[in-house]
């Protein structure tokens, strides 16, 4: 008896569940609705264009700005280091100190040019007795000496009158004997190696073999000028 009782209520779930799936299945579908999605507008991008291989970059442009060309510097023409001819007679010597050079001219022509060495303080024109500078301004060749304690000796007509007066205002002397001159006597197998350093009172050396050459060339009253 409770056996039939199950299998009837078995059969009667069986039925009702069969019948909805089978209404489930026979109903027809809701429509479909579409639904638009709205996105924001997108920027096309470009790729950029290939570039040749073998193109080289574009050169770079700087604006407001003009790149002049490098000039080129020459170095001052060198006065070939002659032995002046027997003839030459100066009429102006040129001293620029900076430079350590002297210079003799003819008829502003340059007739060569000596390296020298100058006083042991050379900077700045010389003021008072025993500052060891070498004088600045224009001055003569006013007389020579012979015999010296140095190979030859041009005198420079140090102190002008406005040197002393300079002097004097501070109680002091202007000083004097201011030479263009050879080596001291009995040193000169030194020859250009003197001018390793300035190494005189206030005056301008030159090599025994250099002083033999001024000594004939520049006669007395020979203009002179020694800039710094």
């Amino acid at each position: 008896m409770k056996f039939r009782i199950v299998v009837g209520i078995v059969l009667v779930l069986i039925t009702v569940n069969g019948g909805i799936v089978l209404h489930r299945y026979l109903r027809p579908l809701p429509p479909i609705t579409t639904t638009t999605i709205h996105q924001a507008p997108v920027d096309k991008i470009t790729p950029p264009p290939s570039k040749p291989p073998d193109t080289p970059p574009p050169a770079k442009i700087v604006p407001d700005r003009v790149i002049a060309p490098r000039k080129k510097v020459l170095p001052s023409p060198k006065i070939p280091d002659l032995p002046l001819p027997a003839n030459s007679i100066a009429d102006r010597i040129v001293v620029e100190k900076n430079a350590r050079r002297l210079t003799l001219f003819r008829n502003d022509a340059p007739l060569k040019t000596y390296e020298i060495a100058l006083g042991r303080q050379p900077e700045g024109p010389k003021r008072f007795e025993g500052d060891n500078k070498t004088p600045e301004g224009r001055y003569i060749i006013d007389f020579r000496k012979k015999n010296s304690d140095f190979h030859r000796a041009l005198h420079i007509s140090y102190p002008h009158p406005e040197d002393v007066a300079f002097a004097a205002r501070q109680k002091r002397s202007a000083g004097g004997s201011i030479m263009i001159h050879g080596l001291p006597n009995g040193m000169g197998s030194l020859g250009p190696l003197h001018r390793l350093r300035d190494w005189t009172a206030g005056c301008i050396a030159v090599t025994n073999t250099e002083i033999e050459e001024l000594w004939r060339a520049v006669p007395d009253g020979t203009p002179i000028e020694i800039r710094p």
